[in-house]
């Protein structure tokens, strides 16, 4: 993303870190089956074995952590003060850009995750920006308190 001739960012916006701690969980459970499997054919192994075994284990869910990490602060919704910028990253070198004027949004509809959403770090949901088209030409998803973003972007517009 390049800044035009006297735009400055606003804010910018990453994931809620609640579904990035349970994406951890998810990984953390995942690997629990490996060790478990690992340690209950120690014996059979030589110690060289079992260390390299390990390693490799390690090093693969270390990976793992890495990348969701990543995709996680790499994903992010910016608002400068003439456009919302939106990107979308699918792969670890594949990513995308949406954008749009903020004179060109007509409605930003959010959508958050139940009742508990008054509970800060459950305080997440998805974002949808609708230009004069009528077409959604951002969708932010894991987004930290919807209504306050939708609350910056119309103070900003």
């Amino acid at each position: 993303m390049h800044l035009r001739p006297n735009e400055a960012i606003a804010a910018t916006y990453h994931h809620h870190y609640f579904p990035f701690v349970l994406t951890v969980v998810k990984i953390l459970a995942a690997s629990v089956p490996f060790y478990f499997l690992l340690f209950a054919i120690e014996t059979s192994l030589s110690s060289l074995q079992f260390s390299i075994t390990f390693f490799c284990i390690t090093f693969l869910f270390v990976l793992v952590f890495l990348y969701s990490s990543f995709i996680y602060w790499m994903y992010r919704l910016i608002i400068t003060n003439f456009r919302v910028v939106f990107i979308n990253w699918k792969l670890l070198n594949v990513s995308e850009e949406h954008e749009t004027e903020l004179k060109d949004i007509q409605d930003i509809r959010i959508a958050e995750k139940g009742v508990l959403s008054f509970i800060p770090f459950l305080n997440y949901g998805s974002l949808s920006i609708l230009t004069a088209a009528a077409k959604v030409s951002v969708y932010f998803t894991q987004a930290p308190a919807p209504d306050r973003i939708k609350r910056f972007i119309f103070s900003v517009k």
